[in-house]
């Protein structure tokens, strides 16, 4: 049965970008109906906390900021379609099937389906021993085998998730041991200097670190697991294991002849696909990095929020633009600030400093600031993060030929308020 709309919005997914685009369709004057469609039944959380969660530091109602009933879909007039995931999308005819067979014709749509955790195809993935954690269900699965205090636990992963399951774990104590393919700790966001100063805070910490460590295998024992590793690595045997190796965007619901994808959905600065009357925001998203004018995907809180209000607005008809991010990371673990930015890999210059406990590192590209490293600063983490927030509204109106100089500009301002904070 197909269910024909007049002017009706779909909003495939149940996360920030698909709450931001609902609020901007309703400021912006959208009067007509809004359909949302779920794989569950949740309230819009948000998947940075669910480590929070995992290690008390938030309750239950801190996972979810837009509130933890349906006060939100209420207040915001949507129609919502929970518990069955879409599993296509005719973008051609503009219509929407989900698992249950219902299907409904939409007028515009919004694909906000985020990204799942990523499991290598390995013998003993899918035991009930492994864990992985992003959504509202994985948190509170893991806080139920913390809660019943193993005494030994692999981490796979050096990532920003899975340095907060260690960190979880080693409250309550618990033996740690963080693994990974890479050759050091944050390998997206950290330089080996940075890396190194950490990984020798977390050895003096108890936590063991196997790097170079391709997981093979996972084979289950009386007690818990045993993993193994490419090489002469030696296998490790643990009550459980989580994976935080990355997350894959959720498009295996469209039809690739139809939607432009590459690692996810392709858009424009309009957050518009290759389909007219189809829109895409968050996770799913693969938007433009400023600093190398590429396509990425930006898994992060605030571009999800920049996404979905910029899709809500022109999907309301009024012209809004985002131009781009520049990739951010902020985290606080065991004691510990870390700030990544830009691009620490491709540079011709750099420069650093280092006095025992703050480690800030520069990277320039010619003339141009393009990324950064600083450790344990915890009151510039904040003005760091306000201040690229702020300076990433940049003008859709601004030319190519003057986007070095606004890259420049908004990383040396973020640089003056580290420089204000430290003469404080």
């Amino acid at each position: 049965m197909i269910i024909r709309r007049k002017k009706g919005i779909a909003i495939i997914g149940n996360g920030c970008a698909a709450a931001e685009c609902i609020k901007k369709l309703r400021e912006k004057g959208y009067s007509g109906e809004i359909h949302l469609f779920s794989d569950n039944d949740r309230p819009i959380a948000n998947p940075m906390l669910t480590t929070y969660f995992v290690s008390g530091k938030i309750d239950w109602e801190g996972l979810f900021p837009y509130g933890k009933g349906d006060e939100f879909y209420h207040n915001y007039q949507v129609i919502t379609h929970f518990g069955s995931p879409v599993v296509n999308l005719d973008a051609h005819n503009r219509i929407i099937k989900n698992k249950d067979g219902f299907e409904f014709s939409y007028d515009q749509c919004l694909i906000a389906t985020g990204a799942s955790p990523f499991l290598p195809s390995i013998p003993g993935i899918h035991s009930n021993k492994v864990f992985v954690i992003r959504t509202v269900d994985d948190a509170v699965r893991l806080k139920k085998a913390l809660q019943n205090r193993p005494h030994k636990a692999l981490v796979v992963g050096a990532s920003m998730a899975g340095i907060k399951v260690v960190e979880a774990f080693h409250m309550v104590g618990v033996k740690v041991i963080l693994a990974d393919l890479a050759d050091h700790i944050f390998p997206l966001a950290a330089h080996p200097d940075c890396a190194h100063i950490i990984e020798k805070r977390l050895l003096e910490k108890g936590i063991d670190l196997k790097f170079g460590a391709a997981i093979t295998a996972i084979e289950e024992t009386s007690g818990g697991l045993k993993a193994y590793f490419a090489g002469n690595i030696e296998p490790v045997e643990a009550d459980l294991l989580v994976m935080c190796i990355g997350v894959r965007a959720n498009t295996g619901f469209l039809e690739r002849k139809q939607v432009e994808i590459k690692q996810g959905v392709l858009v424009d600065q309009q957050m518009r696909t290759n389909v007219p009357g189809l829109f895409a925001a968050g996770d799913v998203a693969q938007g433009r990095n400023l600093l190398s004018n590429e396509g990425q995907i930006m898994g992060l809180w605030a571009n999800a929020r920049y996404q979905g209000r910029t899709a809500g607005a022109n999907m309301a008809g009024v012209p809004e633009f985002f131009p781009g991010n520049i990739p951010h990371n902020i985290t606080h673990f065991l004691g510990m600030d870390f700030i990544g930015i830009g691009d620490v890999k491709q540079f011709t210059r750099m420069e650093k400093k280092y006095d025992g406990k703050r480690f800030i590192q520069l990277f320039w590209q010619g003339d141009i600031l393009t990324g950064a490293n600083f450790l344990d600063d915890y009151q510039s983490s904040g003005i760091i993060k306000n201040q690229i927030l702020k300076n990433l509204q940049v003008s859709y109106k601004t030319s190519q030929s003057s986007l070095p100089f606004i890259q420049n500009l908004l990383i040396r301002n973020i640089f003056e308020e580290v420089e204000k904070c430290e003469r404080a």
